[in-house]
């Protein structure tokens, strides 16, 4: 699965939800491995904040990044759009501090960049393989957050709010694919009890009854009313009664919309990581700090593993194979569970030039898929203890194919993706470039067996 951006820039117009401000977003197609970037063009410097939860600042009410105290606020939306589209790349220009809020949900998004189309870039795409549960619990509140190994991405969220126009509700979404007709058009909500807090605190300033679901407390009345009221110019006391769920009695596009918005929220909130996660998320109670508190325990404990480099040293400690079949000369990259990159400088010296072929030396396709092979035996770093006991061999080749030949002064990059891990059996996709052209890729599947001399 590869990388997608834009084919064309697309806008979208509004005002922001809390500082109800005027805003124009544009997004820009751009190149693989750049990421999504906001682009502060209202600023002299105009600044670029990239979206990541190294640069969240604030998750009151909504999701802000910063960099050098310029803010872009309430951001969840329309990362959740992109992570259900699958966009990794995108520059992403705005003329204020908040992103609009359209209606309130992420649906004008995904319809308007389904108009403009995806564009495959080459590059494969990065997955976040959980591997470990993950937990963040909050005492004062009583919810919590945990993400735990699942071979594909779910979400299960319940909600409990002491309203019975609220309630307790739950929604479980079995993957992305569900996104665009369960989830996309749920619109943000809050209680009569919030908005007048939030109108007081000068924030929410951008709402209204078209784009916001605000639902009527069990005790609500007319005087109450009357107290935002005071703070809005949008006249809302003849718009409820004790029978009223929602001010101004909007239907809901489902029963339990205020949950689903939550998973469109935790959704956006989720890539901030920067890639998509392969995992089960279980929410309860959830919100903005817990969504980002989760990311944050998982960067923390897999920070080691941005030193993933091995040495020709190195790599021999870890797999069994020797000169002269030991086909890579470092490790210089990898996530484990995930992904591997190795080198392999290609010399006039490799023994079987002798052979294939005398005065036109080509390295044999089948030693092209063991590279990618070896490589591999880098994905699963929890079990290098096991070298000894355990051997990985190749069980299935599922496909190969090979574009243009490797010769000596070439450099190759061999990366390899582990698709699917089950029982025992590794299913992987392997490429090798040089000079960033792709010579050979192939996926395979590799059986974990024991080794005949197992007590050696």
């Amino acid at each position: 699965m590869n990388q997608q951006t834009i084919n064309k820039s697309v806008s979208f117009s509004g005002v922001g939800l809390h500082k109800g401000e005027k805003v124009t977003m544009k997004l820009n197609p751009s190149s693989e491995n750049f990421g999504i970037i906001f682009k502060r063009v209202d600023l002299d410097n105009k600044i670029e904040i990239k979206a990541n939860v190294d640069n969240v600042v604030s998750t009151k009410r909504g999701t802000t990044i910063g960099k050098n105290g310029v803010r872009i606020h309430t951001i969840e939306h329309i990362l959740s759009a992109l992570h259900a589209l699958g966009i990794d790349n995108l520059l992403i220009e705005i003329d204020s501090s908040e992103v609009p809020i359209m209606d309130g949900s992420s649906k004008e998004f995904i319809n308007e960049i389904l108009n403009v189309g995806l564009k495959e870039l080459d590059s494969k795409k990065d997955f976040f393989i959980i591997d470990e549960e993950f937990e963040y619990y909050d005492k004062s509140s009583g919810g919590y957050i945990k993400i735990i190994p699942y071979d594909g991405f779910k979400i299960s969220f319940d909600i409990d709010f002491n309203i019975d126009s609220i309630g307790k509700q739950s929604f479980e979404m079995n993957s992305l694919d569900d996104y665009i007709q369960n989830v996309a058009n749920c619109r943000t909500f809050c209680t009569y009890e919030e908005i007048y807090k939030l109108k007081s605190a000068n924030l929410a300033l951008g709402g209204s009854l078209d784009n916001a679901l605000i639902f009527s407390d069990n005790n609500i009345t007319h005087q109450d009313l009357e107290k935002i009221n005071q703070l809005d110019d949008i006249k809302i006391s003849d718009s409820v009664s004790e029978n009223n769920f929602t001010l101004g009695n909007k239907k809901l596009h489902f029963d339990n919309e205020p949950v689903r918005h939550k998973v469109l929220d935790l959704i956006g909130d989720l890539y901030l990581l920067g890639k998509n996660i392969k995992g089960h998320v279980v929410s309860y109670k959830g919100g903005h700090e817990l969504n980002v508190k989760i990311l944050k325990k998982i960067i923390n404990s897999n920070s080691n593993q941005d030193n993933f480099k091995f040495d020709k040293e190195q790599i021999e400690n870890i797999i069994p194979h020797r000169d002269p079949f030991l086909l890579i000369d470092e490790i210089i990259d990898g996530r484990d569970g995930q992904y591997v990159v190795a080198l392999k400088n290609i010399t006039e010296n490799e023994y079987y030039f002798k052979g294939h072929f005398p005065g036109e030396p080509i390295v044999p396709g089948v030693l092209l898929i063991e590279t990618m092979a070896q490589t591999s035996c880098f994905l699963d770093m929890k079990n290098a203890d096991n070298r000894n006991s355990k051997l990985m061999l190749l069980s299935n080749i599922k496909s190969a194919r090979f574009y243009h030949t490797v010769v000596p002064g070439d450099k190759m990059y061999i990366r390899t993706d582990l698709i699917k891990y089950k029982l025992g059996t590794a299913r992987v996709k392997g490429v090798i470039t040089v000079n960033d052209n792709i010579v050979a890729e192939a996926e395979w599947m590799a059986t974990m067996v024991k080794r005949k001399n197992e007590n050696s």
